[in-house]
């Protein structure tokens, strides 16, 4: 069975994550959702069993914490770096869509959704878009992320 068909990994993630090079979505917020930092050369000296452990988490999942912190111990010989509280971010409100996803949809030609399909979205999708309109060029992966999850529309489809 391949990792993506055991792990909590989307579609348009496949490629890059299917090996555990890189990290996952779901880890990703798991790391944010708990303050916590690990750098992409730390979680590439984690040996691949440990990876896949950390990758086997849920987004949200209580354990994720502190199974990265004994991981982190035990195989990089240092703690994990936390923020002492994580501030809320753009994708936990509902009500607006985050100004980078609407900068995202305007590079991609994509009309933005609508704020009630942004609020029906799970919290962990609404990251993940969140996540990927964080810099001002277009991200590889954000018309894929549409596409999965149901909200790509083209002018064209009015």
């Amino acid at each position: 069975m391949h990792l993506y068909q055991r792990l909590p990994i989307f579609v348009f993630e496949i490629e890059a994550c299917e090996n555990l090079t890189f990290i996952t979505m779901a880890i990703r917020f798991n790391l944010d959702r708990n303050g916590q930092h690990l750098s992409l050369a730390d979680w590439q000296r984690l040996p691949e069993a440990a990876r896949e452990a950390l990758a086997s988490c849920r987004p949200g999942d209580e354990d994720f914490a502190a199974r990265l912190d004994e991981m982190a111990s035990q195989y990089l010989g240092q703690a994990v770096a936390r923020s002492v509280d994580p501030a809320p971010t753009a994708w936990q409100d509902t009500n607006a869509l985050p100004p980078g996803l609407l900068k995202q949809c305007e590079l991609a030609d994509l009309l933005p959704p609508s704020v009630g399909d942004w609020a029906t979205l799970t919290p962990f999708r609404r990251y993940v878009l969140a996540k990927l309109s964080r810099r001002d060029t277009l991200n590889h992966c954000f018309v894929p992320a549409m596409l999965e999850f149901g909200l790509a529309r083209t002018p064209a489809d009015l």
